[in-house]
């Protein structure tokens, strides 16, 4: 047997330990911490339409943007159709996951390769273009995953992301041990590209804080409320009325905004227009509205804010404010992505095989 064979052989023993330590050092306390978070956030809100946000959703947002690790990243891609029908968050994840991507140059047009065959792709396909190639289709091909939001199914998820991936990699190594068409020096140059592969290179003991992740992604749940909250009411004062005047005006619309606060397109508030015509006197206006979450849950928002390094979230509001009034408006829309931004880049691993604290 040659070296470059025994070479091949030993990773493919290895292979087994590298799938366990996915899945016990990134896989099962990412997922403790999403059902902690989720734990905490549905005690926090009170509200039935709170409550039942979809999870799932929240789960697939969080997971695009505490990215951690390439195989965090790579899996959270295979999910964003979850986000399909929400404009702001879908831009958010696609941009966050594209910046984790870009930042370690990896312009593989499946991102999910990356995390098995990550290092070999540019190299490997001028020395076994073969072989990649079929070994990617065993993750291109996989059927549709249903989604709900519980731990149990994103637990189960995540793990057969990691094993579609090992058998990714076991093709690949077979494909280029069985190649007679290969030399041997060039066995040995895709050994050590092998070695340099996300998958093969993963944390050897566990690399996450379940209570700060649960904290962190509990507050995206908070910010993705807070990002949906703001909506677009067209009105116009009722004839003999003023514009603005309490329980005068006339609602003709109230809908979501999709653009997110920072867009140069985001709505501004434009005042009804005086036209004296006989039955509508006015042009409509519009304005930007936002759902009050409620004070217990800007209370939770603030705690976890300062606990993730940010400050407060609502300023400060004595016992009687809070009942009274929901300080929610441009300054906390835009705070809001600003935290999601943050956040981000804090977790984005510097390269293919960084696994951060997260």
């Amino acid at each position: 047997m040659s070296a470059a064979t025994e070479r091949l052989n030993d990773i493919l023993v290895e292979l087994p330990k590298y799938k366990s330590q996915w899945e016990t050092n990134v896989s099962s306390p990412y997922v403790r911490a999403y059902d902690l978070a989720v734990d905490n956030f549905q005690k926090t809100t009170k509200a039935q339409e709170a409550r039942d946000r979809m999870l799932a959703e929240l789960f697939v947002f969080s997971a695009s943007v505490l990215t951690g690790s390439i195989m965090m990243a790579a899996f959270a891609t295979t999910s964003l159709r979850v986000l399909a029908g929400r404009a702001a968050l879908n831009v958010i994840c696609n941009n966050n996951l594209n910046r984790t991507f870009s930042v370690m140059h990896a312009a593989a047009n499946s991102k999910v390769v990356m995390f098995a065959l990550g290092g070999v792709l540019d190299e490997a396909k001028k020395l076994a273009s073969k072989q990649v190639t079929s070994a990617a289709e065993k993750l291109t091909s996989s059927a549709p995953i249903a989604s709900a939001p519980t731990a149990l199914n994103f637990k189960t998820r995540i793990d057969d992301f990691i094993a579609i991936n090992h058998v990714c990699v076991h093709e690949f190594i077979r494909g280029v041990q069985q190649d007679n068409t290969i030399s041997e020096a060039t066995k040995s140059r895709l050994v050590d590209l092998v070695g340099q592969t996300p998958f093969c290179n993963p944390p050897e003991s566990r690399r996450v804080d379940e209570n700060r992740l649960s904290q962190k992604m509990e507050l995206l749940f908070y910010m993705s409320a807070v990002l949906d909250s703001d909506k677009l009411v067209t009105y116009a004062p009722s004839t003999g009325g003023t514009a603005g005047g309490i329980g005068r005006d006339i609602e003709y619309s109230k809908k979501a905004i999709p653009q997110l606060p920072s867009a140069s397109d985001y709505p501004k508030s434009i005042s009804p227009r005086f036209t004296g015509r006989p039955f509508q006197p006015y042009d409509p206006g519009q304005r930007v509205e936002y759902d009050n979450v409620g004070s217990v849950v800007r209370d939770r928002i603030n705690t976890l804010s300062r606990l993730t390094g940010n400050s407060s979230f609502y300023p400060e509001q004595n016992f009687a404010e809070k009942l009274l009034i929901d300080p929610t408006g441009g300054a906390q829309m835009a705070k809001a992505e600003q935290i999601i931004n943050r956040l981000s880049t804090d977790a984005r691993p510097r390269q293919l095989t960084d696994v951060r604290m997260i």
